[in-house]
């Protein structure tokens, strides 16, 4: 029997210490395409642009401007990598890590793990569970949680249903197998994460039905509008530096309370970057600020399905990426589909869309504005031409936005997140 080899590929402790290259994080982030169970016809695997999942990756002060930049998520946060090897060939890899922000805002001692990828084989994954688990035993963490990449402000938890669907931009996608390595080891489930998918039939009733409640409470006292003190306006790209404090704030706010679990509050620095990658691909017209009396009070961010046009190359360029940074193949392809995608933004020529961001204050809900900041959204994405969308991804003790997204869609992928006490 092949001997699974486990390779330590660098650890980052924040002001303190280094190992970690761009190319040992080039050679974390390929391992994916030597997973056999990605090509069957049973997935529908859709791999990140290199460059976005390098500097999603880099806690490192190398950057190239405009290009590859360092993640601020690792001013406060301990992390090491790993991979697996049989035979000199890639067989899986797992990160772990300790985020000092989050075990102080939850006031307790959790270790994660995330990006965890392997063959179907128990040993490996047993192995790669294992160093992930000692590694974070001693940083003296007694409770594990993952896989997630960070938290719940990034893409969390285990897909154990939905396979059938394709990933929409940011939504996780692994192998149907994972779960059982995880439930053997002894993980137990923590909560589940729900994508909803809807169409162009279901969005155009549910803007129908708004429509004629609109007219039934115009001038009543149940009419939510400027009359009353509420406005839903576009973000002003124009104004972008006080629009991304507004953001920040409602985000920190509504995001960090009640029924939003493994969420972290996100320091100026990271949601600045988070903001940076929502205006890259982003369109004005899909993203919305509600004001009550000139004071916001909710916020919506639908991004175009940037997987449309990965999966579109990926299909006819098919190929093996460098494990080193600098590939000019692998350059060529992120550039690319980048391109490509500016294209399309200039002419809003998108199929599907991710609802990235969508809530309100606790005190504006069900006032109405929320409905009516949810009947913006899809008015608007319907008129843009998107045929399709995700509304992603809602945690399952979410009932203030999952009752009314399932008035509109389908759960289609149950994403899993598991804890294991120590």
């Amino acid at each position: 029997m092949e001997k699974t080899i486990i390779k330590e590929l660098g650890e980052y402790i924040p002001g303190k210490f280094n190992t970690i290259t761009i190319n040992k994080l080039k050679e974390f982030v390929v391992i994916p395409y030597f997973i056999d169970w990605y090509k069957s016809a049973e997935s529908n695997k859709i791999f990140p642009l290199f460059i976005q999942e390098l500097s999603d990756l880099n806690p490192t002060y190398f950057s190239i401007p405009q290009i590859l930049t360092r993640n601020p998520f690792f001013d406060h946060t301990k992390i090491k990598y790993f991979a697996a090897y049989r035979s000199g060939i890639p067989a899986g890899r797992v990160m772990a890590f300790t985020d000092y922000n989050y075990n102080k805002q939850h006031n307790n001692t959790y270790g994660w793990f995330g990006l965890f990828e392997s063959i179907e084989d128990e040993n490996t994954a047993e192995q790669l569970i294992d160093n992930a688990i000692d590694y974070l035993k001693k940083n003296d963490c007694n409770i594990i949680l993952g896989p997630a990449k960070f938290n719940a402000s990034g893409e969390i938890g285990c897909l154990v249903d939905g396979f059938g669907f394709k990933p929409y931009f940011m939504e996780p996608y692994n192998a149907s197998y994972y779960k059982h390595f995880f439930e053997k080891y002894g993980f137990i489930k923590e909560n589940d994460w729900y994508s909803i998918k809807t169409d162009i039939a279901i969005a155009s009733r549910y803007i129908e039905r708004i429509e004629r409640l609109n007219q039934k409470t115009n001038g009543t006292k149940r009419d939510i509008s400027s009359a009353n003190g509420y406005i839903i306006r576009n973000v002003d790209f124009k104004n972008l530096k006080n629009e991304i404090h507004i953001i920040r704030d409602l985000y920190n706010g509504v995001w960090n309370h009640g029924n939003h679990p493994q969420q972290s509050i996100l320091t100026e620095k990271e949601f600045d970057i988070l903001a940076a990658g929502i205006k890259a691909v982003a369109l004005e017209e899909l993203l919305f600020i509600v004001e009550k009396n000139k004071l916001p009070v909710g916020v919506s961010v639908t991004l175009p399905n940037i997987n449309e046009l990965i999966d579109a190359y990926d299909k006819s360029n098919a190929s093996f990426p460098s494990r080193n940074f600098f590939s000019f193949r692998d350059l060529k392809r992120d550039i690319t589909i980048f391109s490509r995608m500016q294209k399309k933004l200039k002419e809003k020529n998108f199929n599907s869309a991710r609802i990235l961001i969508l809530g309100v204050k606790e005190n504006a809900r069900k006032t109405g504005i929320d409905t009516k900041l949810y009947y913006e959204t899809f008015k608007t994405a319907t008129r843009l031409g998107f045929k399709k969308g995700s509304g992603s991804q809602l945690a399952d003790v979410n009932k203030d936005i999952l009752n009314p997204m399932l008035k509109i869609g389908k759960v289609a992928m149950t994403w899993r997140v598991f804890r294991l006490n120590l």
